[in-house]
């Protein structure tokens, strides 16, 4: 698991080369080809979303995490409180 420092340099670096891609797919004629084009539209676009926004968003998604309740890893229910 990463800590706080350790995943913003990961999403960092994975804008980062996410953007090289899309730099090498409009300069390099990739986009001339149907499945790099799907590539692009549908795992590039998409990730390059979520991996800014999380960036711009991290200190309130995490203290939003911190909040929550913990996780119990089983929870045993019987009939009578259901």
């Amino acid at each position: 698991m990463f800590n706080q420092s350790g995943l913003r340099r990961f999403l960092r670096w994975g804008h980062i080369a996410e953007g090289i891609y899309l730099g090498v797919y409009v300069y390099s004629g990739l986009h001339l080809n149907p499945t790099w084009t799907n590539v692009t539209r549908f795992l590039v676009f998409p990730l390059i979303g979520l991996s800014g926004a999380w960036m711009w968003q991290q200190g309130r998604v995490a203290r939003w995490m911190r909040s929550l309740p913990p996780i119990t890893k089983y929870r045993t229910t019987t009939h009578a409180e259901l």
